[in-house]
Formats: C-alpha cells, sequence, structure tokens
C-alpha cells in the first residue's frame, strides 16, 4: 500500500510539475513576444520619426520655392549683358562678368530658347533702366551692351 501511496503521490508531484514546467515555457515565450513587440514599436516610432523629418524637409523646400516665386514674381525686370543659345556660352560668359565685378549675375531661361545672363532684377522698369545708366556712366568711351528684359 506504501508502494502505491509513493507512486501516486510521485505521479501528481510529476504531473504538476509538468504543467509549472509548460507555465515557465510560456512565460519565457510571452518575454520574446513582449521584447519583439517593443522591437517593432521602436522601428514603427523610428519610421514615424523620419516620415516627419521628410514632411518637414519637403515643407520647408516648397516654403523656400514659394518665396522665391514671390521674390521672383516682385523682381521681374532683369538687366541682361548677353543672350546665348548654347548653355555653355552662358555659363562661360556669366564667369567672366562676375570677374567683371557684377555679383548679382544669374542666367535666365528666355521662352526662345536662349539663355539670358542678367546681371540684376528689379521691381520696376525704371529701375532697371537707371541701373544701365548708373553702369554706362563710367564707360562713356566704351559702353556696355545691356537691355531689359522682362520675365514674366
Amino acid at each position: 500500500m506504501k508502494r502505491i501511496l509513493l507512486f501516486i503521490v510521485l505521479a501528481a508531484f510529476l504531473g504538476t510539475g509538468c504543467k509549472y514546467f509548460k507555465k515557465d515555457k510560456k512565460k519565457k515565450v510571452d518575454t520574446a513576444a513582449i521584447q519583439k513587440a517593443k522591437q517593432d514599436s521602436i522601428a514603427k516610432a523610428k519610421a514615424f520619426e523620419e516620415e516627419q523629418k521628410r514632411l518637414a524637409e519637403e515643407q520647408a523646400r516648397q516654403e523656400e520655392l514659394r518665396k522665391q516665386q514671390e521674390y521672383e514674381a516682385k523682381y521681374r525686370f532683369h538687366v541682361i549683358i548677353g543672350s546665348f543659345k548654347v548653355p555653355s556660352n552662358a555659363t562661360a560668359w556669366e564667369e567672366e562678368v562676375h570677374q567683371m565685378g557684377f555679383n548679382k549675375t544669374k542666367i535666365l531661361d528666355s521662352p526662345n530658347g536662349f539663355k539670358l545672363v542678367s546681371i540684376g532684377q528689379f521691381d520696376t522698369y525704371s529701375k532697371a533702366f537707371n541701373e544701365i545708366d548708373r553702369i554706362n556712366s563710367d564707360r562713356i568711351e566704351e559702353p556696355l551692351e545691356l537691355w531689359i528684359y522682362e520675365n514674366k
């Protein structure tokens, strides 16, 4: 009888012990699942931050473009010092004009396909015309061939 009783107690202990080990494995799985969930959450947060950063950069770029367009709409009269069909000629002339002391040079695209080298832009036609007079007042012997282009 003692042997049977000892066998029953041992069987009960091992039976409950297996459930204990199964619970322990379940806890380990839950810990792994929690760790994976944390990693997924961190990855989602990083992706969200990157998306927010990209959106902020895009918004800043759009704002800069809008400001540039407003500026160009306001200052639409350009004093032109050269017009070229070949873009590399316009770039070379812009560099040469820059060396002549004109610091606000810019290459514009005209509707007819020419590249225009601008040495200044103004909000009114009269200001652009006055700039041409000012530049050529120092060059009475050899005035520069300048003209005004209205960028529409």
